[in-house]
């Protein structure tokens, strides 16, 4: 049985469009497999944006905010993670955070 808002259209493995966006508000719209890794578009949106100066590098993961889930495992794919069409990702930093 396929998702209702289906990952490739009927097919395993066919890519699909995701916006991957920063939270400056900066965004990418990228084609991507459900075969995927997590981590590997993390990092591959991480050396975008960092080559256009719309972020800092560092250490940064992926979120779905349609879920609410805070970071998706960076060791799972897409399909496992739950991401379908159109779906919008969004970078947050793992930098700790140091108040004063």
């Amino acid at each position: 049985m396929n998702d209702p808002r289906d990952r490739g259209e009927g097919r395993p493995d066919r890519p699909f469009g995701v916006t991957v966006r920063t939270l400056a508000g900066h965004s990418r719209h990228d084609q991507v497999g459900p075969s995927d890794r997590v981590q590997e578009v993390t990092e591959d949106a991480v050396r975008f944006f960092v080559s256009r100066r719309e972020l800092d590098a560092g250490p940064y993961a992926l979120t779905l905010p349609r879920t609410g889930d805070t970071d998706l495992d960076p060791t799972g794919t897409l399909a496992d993670v739950g991401v379908v069409r159109d779906d919008v990702l969004v970078l947050v930093s793992r930098t700790p955070q140091v108040d004063g």
